[in-house]
């Protein structure tokens, strides 16, 4: 917080009896709601899985004809990038339920939830070709390319409300399936529409937005420090927020592993440094970490990887601007904060007196912002909620959730709200909110 260019650091100090930076002295007889707490996984910038290959051999002189061959059999998975494939398509499959049961629980206040369309869609090949997820509601997290789900007009995000007559919104994700594969091979599925409120995976994945693409080779073996001349032939996507993608082929939407670049160091390499027998190489590393080992098919194409990486890595100012735009946002009213992921008032379990408090709270990136009241002037305090699990809580107010810290020596929350709609509410937007943060940072 020291490094604040802005005038609010002169009124900041820190508190001995907790890992806070808290702004002035809040005429409170609670003051542990006061103050920005530490995110404890800001320092997770390298995501990578651990490698377990299934790699190719290949050499920098064999023939343009064995070199193709190579690069055709570098398109199968390996071990490591199926397990990364798995975890990235099930966050973005509890992305998709999350967030579409926050338009649901919007439109309920409204009195506009209701059935937005109807689709018929037939089984073809013994599929139906799309994927839901959750329970009560479900929701369409994916739909396969060419399959009877996609030209039917079936959208991810869909609430599936009835199931060939019969109604599915409160009912289990098995039961849905159920009902599904008991009746004949057509589908009448009345459903909610909320795609207009998610980023489509074109818009997500999409290599039209990237700042830089193309092939490069991929050293394996760097997860496990254990380095050997085998390579794998892999489509790298260099996108807006600084982390390199990389994909099976150019054609994949999905990626098989990220990095994050930001307190990276890149540096080019000889060609016959380290003994790696790959020409056109260049290393990518934090210090005191593990390199990623890359090489390119030309000097031209390694420079230019070169040059677009370092800019990328000196634009990546994430961690020191994420803070200075939460200490921005702690001087605004509510009615100021932007694209925030929920808001209203809930009741707070202190932590230094026990007592209830009845707060008003605006959830935006996975912090907790606290208002006196909707119509207070700036947030007296902000809670980073970063690696945080959220969960019904068996306390003794009707309604409550729990917030549960990833370190024991962070802050545990308690809140409880007027209504279980408001609970079902707050406990989607915090889950989506957590769990959307942990994906852009990795």
């Amino acid at each position: 917080m020291a490094r604040s260019t802005t005038g609010s650091s002169e009124q900041l100090k820190t508190v001995d009896s907790s890992p806070s930076v808290l702004p002035g002295n809040p005429d409170d007889d609670e003051n542990d709601d006061y103050g920005i707490y530490d995110a404890p996984y800001t320092d997770r910038n390298w995501i990578y899985v651990d490698e377990r290959e299934e790699v190719v051999t290949t050499n920098a002189h064999l023939s343009p004809t064995d070199q193709e061959s190579s690069r055709r059999e570098s398109v199968s998975s390996t071990e490591s990038e199926q397990d990364f494939r798995k975890r990235y398509q099930a966050v973005t499959h509890r992305m998709v339920h999350r967030k579409s049961c926050l338009e649901m629980y919007k439109r309920q206040i409204l009195k506009s939830f209701e059935c937005d369309k109807t689709v018929i869609v037939r089984r073809e090949s013994g599929e139906f070709g799309f994927r839901i997820h959750g329970s009560k509601p479900v929701v369409v997290s994916a739909i396969e390319p060419g399959t009877p789900a996609e030209s039917s007009g079936l959208e991810v995000g869909d609430i599936v409300l009835s199931v060939n007559g019969v109604s599915v919104l409160d009912k289990s994700h098995s039961e849905v399936v159920k009902i599904a594969h008991a009746g004949s091979d057509i589908l009448k599925l009345e459903v909610a529409r909320t795609c207009y409120a998610l980023n489509t995976a074109k818009e997500e994945h999409s290599n039209s937005g990237a700042l830089y693409n193309g092939y490069l080779w991929k050293l394996s073996g760097y997860a496990s420090g254990t380095t050997t001349n085998k390579w794998i032939r892999r489509w790298f996507c260099l996108k807006q927020n600084n982390c390199l993608y990389y994909y099976k082929t150019d054609a994949e939407k999905q990626p098989v592993g990220v990095v994050m670049l930001f307190d990276q160091e890149i540096n080019r390499l000889s060609d016959d440094e380290g003994g790696l027998s790959k020409p056109h190489r260049f290393v990518i590393q934090r210090q005191g970490g593990v390199p990623l080992h890359l090489a390119a098919d030309t000097e031209n194409a390694k420079n230019r990887w070169v040059e677009v990486i370092l800019k990328a890595i000196s634009d990546s100012q994430i961690v020191d601007e994420f803070i200075e735009e939460t200490k921005r946002n702690l001087t605004l009213p509510p009615s100021a904060m932007n694209q925030t992921d929920c808001f209203g008032y809930l009741i707070k379990l202190g932590n230094q007196w026990k007592s209830w408090s009845r707060r008003y709270c605006v959830l935006k990136d996975a912090c907790m912002f606290f208002y006196v009241d909707a119509n207070a002037k700036n947030a007296f305090g902000v809670a980073y909620l970063h690696g945080y699990r959220v969960q019904p809580a068996s306390v003794s107010k009707k309604h409550a959730f729990e917030l549960i810290p990833p370190d024991p020596g962070k802050k545990h929350y308690y809140f409880h709200t007027e209504s279980d709609a408001d609970r079902k509410r707050w406990i989607t937007a915090l889950e989506y909110s957590i769990d959307r943060w942990l994906k852009i940072s990795q």
